[in-house]
């Protein structure tokens, strides 16, 4: 399930498994447990938008400073913003989730009611095909992760996509989880004891 790559003082998990494996759900789980644990959070959660009988129908943006949320994709209508797969985005709100995630990465952050700093964490969901092959939507935070400006951070990708995020990610610490309907439930326990722990070079 784990597997580390590569060393540096910032350290980004990429969180991967299939489509409907659960991905975003264990990147909530795992920020609800963190501000329980007094560490500070920012970034974007994008969880799906579904209908009355349950099938997804698009994409919401949540901003996890302020719980403010819009739609960035659909399936049923056209957005006018960029095309991928079944999806139609809406370039004015991708512009909104890429500035949520670009001032997680650079507001100065401390735990609610503490004396002290603690890791910050910075979540991205969910890096895809729009950055990765159109180079847009959340693209312009890459070269910010890659450089190491976030500490701590939870990158939600598909694994069909991971090692090419890998690559654009460079020579920052990464830790590969891999969600699967076995783990889910006990995954976002353990990743926020391994956001807690110093960085390690191991395999």
């Amino acid at each position: 399930m784990w597997v580390i790559l590569r060393t540096s003082g910032s350290r980004i998990f990429l969180l991967t498994g299939p489509v409907g494996a659960g991905k975003t759900t264990v990147a909530e789980r795992v920020t609800g447990l963190a501000w329980r644990r007094g560490i500070a959070c920012r970034g974007l959660l994008a969880p799906a938008i579904v209908d009355a009988c349950g099938h997804k129908t698009g994409i919401w943006g949540i901003d996890l400073a302020g719980d403010e949320r819009r739609v960035l994709a659909r399936t049923d209508c056209d957005l006018g913003g960029p095309r991928v797969g079944p999806y139609s985005f809406d370039a004015d709100a991708l512009s909104w989730a890429t500035a949520v995630v670009l001032t997680a990465l650079t507001s100065p952050l401390q735990a609610a009611n503490m004396g002290e700093a603690h890791p910050r964490l910075v979540i991205v969901d969910e890096i895809g095909k729009l950055e990765l092959w159109h180079g847009m939507g959340l693209a312009p935070v890459l070269p910010r992760l890659a450089a190491g400006e976030a500490a701590r951070a939870l990158v939600v990708v598909r694994d069909t996509l991971v090692e090419e995020l890998q690559r654009r990610l460079g020579s920052v610490e990464q830790v590969i989880i891999r969600v699967s309907e076995q783990n889910r439930e006990t995954l976002p326990t353990q990743i926020l004891e391994a956001l807690l722990q110093p960085g390690t070079s191991r395999r």
